[in-house]
């Protein structure tokens, strides 16, 4: 499966990845202090492994660096204009209520209804 990187923490090995099937989002949790040197915007192909509960990204290998620069970006804005960011993490983690989660296909139905 082939995805973009949407989000990284390289101290805990860990990736968020927006996979070419546009289904759910796809997580990388590699050793702490691995060499899954992945950056936001990277372009990886990777083995999906389905856990029932998530979609885990295994053995991801970098395919083009930076490929998708602005994709977060472009994507931020996108749920901004279907309402679909209501809160920043940091509001929603310290709120009494429970985040909103929009998965991808959701949102797509939404943007052309």
């Amino acid at each position: 499966m082939y995805g973009v990187v949407l989000w990284t923490d390289q101290r805990q090995n860990r990736a968020v990845i927006w996979c070419e099937d546009h289904g759910d989002l796809a997580f990388y949790r590699g050793a702490e202090g691995g060499d899954a040197a992945m950056a936001a915007g990277d372009l990886v192909e990777f083995d999906l492994r389905d856990t029932g509960e998530m979609r885990l990204a295994d053995t991801p290998r970098l395919i083009t660096q930076r490929s998708h620069p602005t994709l977060c970006t472009e994507l931020k804005k996108a749920g901004a204009k279907l309402g679909v960011l209501k809160a920043s993490p940091r509001r929603a983690a310290n709120s009494d209520h429970a985040a909103n989660v929009i998965r991808f296909h959701d949102a797509r139905v939404a943007a052309y209804a």
